[in-house]
């Protein structure tokens, strides 16, 4: 939840299942740091991003096309997507990193940006855990389903 762990608060951190269970009744367990709760697709006002990638809504279906996830971001998206007027990739820094320096997964964050110059975010967790170790992604609306699918994936 933060980097910096003299911002938590004196208790035990929330259990994947807790936090899961806390963001699908409507409780932000964010809210105790004082952050905001995610918007809706990682809907935000952009900051001080480029967005050089030509043709959103080609790489909006081609990002969800292979994505391996059940629970991806559908058509409606794809549709809402093809409306921007261009997006960006940024890779995030590393969510789990191993002990012995190997990476096993990342975390993209593709950013749209709209005809009425907002931002919409999508999130793609890239992993190798898969029975043959093959690479794969998932995508996500927000970059906290995204984390916590990452941390179901860590152990396997």
């Amino acid at each position: 939840m933060t980097d910096r762990p003299e911002a938590l608060p004196e208790r035990q951190v929330p259990s994947v299942a807790e936090l899961e269970r806390m963001f699908m009744d409507g409780a932000w367990p964010g809210a105790a740091f004082g952050a905001a709760r995610p918007a809706a697709l990682g809907v935000r006002i952009p900051g001080e991003r480029g967005y050089p990638g030509a043709d959103p809504g080609d790489h909006a279906r081609r990002l969800l096309r292979r994505a391996t996830n059940h629970d991806r971001p559908g058509a409606e998206v794809v549709e809402l997507l093809a409306g921007a007027r261009g997006y960006d990739i940024e890779r995030l820094p590393e969510l789990y990193p191993r002990p012995d320096g190997r990476r096993w997964c990342a975390l993209y964050e593709h950013a749209f940006l709209m005809a009425d110059d907002t931002e919409i975010c999508l999130y793609e967790l890239e992993h190798d855990r898969t029975p043959d170790r093959r690479l794969v992604c998932e995508v996500y609306p927000d970059e906290i389903t995204a984390g916590l699918a990452a941390r179901r994936w860590e152990a396997f």
